[in-house]
């Protein structure tokens, strides 16, 4: 060992040169990378999705499965777990068609009426801004700039008849069809061998880990669990029932697009805090071209009525106080997942500050009572 000791310097330096090469090379071929990272993403995506599925499906088929294994019958007593998975994927892939079917041509009729009416509604929204002296007066009108002018290249850019290509360009209905019918397949396996996997990731943890390491990591995985599954489901059913309520609301009052507009209201509720904003704001605008302003005031406060019984009752009600995130906190949390991650950031970024802050909680409660320890000795 001594002989090495007047190399040390030499080693340290040689590792750096390394490290600084192997930098230099990712950035330098960063492109390369991310284009083989997209590629290994596209080959595992069908398994990610098939991990959602079995994730979203899980709870019901252990609810299922349990209530079958209090059956008298030998054979369903024996097949629980077989039964259960396939009688939950039927009646999903059952629910799924059905609401495509009922859904799909009242969306299409009404996509299409929208973008039929989309000039009108602009050459409308236009007079109507014309009525209003102190926005006639302003710098964007005063110097010629035509609103119906500019939306209208927007709007004619678009060309319906071509719409399968662009289509095809961002995603090939093929392969995601493919990627859907593997990522189903798939699902069903892993929820059928999902008690191997999980004596399998025990054993790994086993060989590697020390038992303390291991049951505090089993612990932290199963709260993140319960911590994912609780806010996953609970924001879907609130989402759902928004979505119903709205779009039947909206209807009854002969509000145009009502469907599109539920729908965006429901989907748009998944997202905490911004997700209502972005929807009223939105909601508010469509309800205003499209049926005038009296329409508009009183959409706005029905959705804003329907939004505080979401946001104060039916929320809270559903959802329990399960993350203790502050408000503050959880704004903080939506803000910058959006910003780092777009969507999806800001769909989870509150479970996930809510699993940073327990396994945290975690930590400092093992140091101080470490602590407590450390000084009681000693004292004594």
């Amino acid at each position: 060992m001594k002989r090495f000791e007047k190399y040390y310097g030499w080693i340290i330096a040689f590792v750096f040169c390394v490290a600084v090469i192997a930098v230099y090379k990712t950035f330098d071929n960063f492109n390369n990378i991310t284009q083989y990272l997209a590629k290994i993403f596209d080959a595992v995506k069908p398994f990610f999705i098939a991990f959602i599925i079995a994730y979203i499906l899980n709870i019901p088929a252990k609810r299922m499965q349990k209530w079958l294994s209090k059956s008298k019958k030998s054979f369903i007593k024996k097949h629980t777990l077989g039964i259960s998975i396939i009688t939950i994927y039927v009646l999903a892939i059952m629910a799924v068609l059905a609401i495509l079917r009922m859904l799909i041509p009242a969306l299409y009729k009404n996509i299409m009426d929208l973008y039929n009416n989309l000039p009108n509604y602009i050459t409308s929204f236009q007079d109507y801004i014309n009525n209003f002296e102190i926005i006639k007066k302003s710098s964007l009108f005063a110097n010629g700039i035509d609103l119906y002018s500019e939306m209208n290249k927007i709007v004619t850019s678009i060309d319906m008849s071509q719409f399968g290509k662009y289509a095809q360009g961002v995603y090939n209905m093929t392969t995601g069809l493919f990627d859907i019918f593997v990522a189903v397949i798939a699902s069903i396996y892993m929820l059928i061998d999902k008690e191997r996997l999980k004596k399998g990731i025990f054993r790994l943890m086993g060989i590697f880990l020390k038992e303390k390491r291991a049951n505090s990591i089993t612990e932290h995985a199963k709260r993140i669990n319960d911590i994912f599954t609780n806010y996953l489901y609970s924001r879907l059913m609130c989402s759902i029932i928004m979505a119903v309520v709205c779009s039947i609301v909206l209807m009854i009052m002969n509000v145009k697009y009502a469907l599109i507009l539920g729908l965006f209201i429901g989907a748009m509720d998944m997202i905490p805090y911004f997700g209502s904003i972005i929807s009223f704001v939105i909601s508010l605008i469509v309800t205003f071209i499209t049926g005038g302003v009296w329409k508009g005031v009183w959409t706005g406060v029905v959705l804003l009525v329907l939004q505080q019984i979401d946001g104060n009752l039916l929320g809270p009600k559903i959802m329990g106080d399960s993350l203790e995130i502050r408000p503050l906190w959880i704004i903080f949390a939506v803000t910058v997942g959006g910003a780092l991650f777009g969507f999806m950031g800001m769909l989870f970024s509150v479970p996930v500050l809510a699993i940073i802050r327990a396994i945290m909680s975690d930590y400092f409660t093992a140091r101080e009572i470490k602590k407590m320890s450390e000084e009681s000795e000693n004292n004594e």
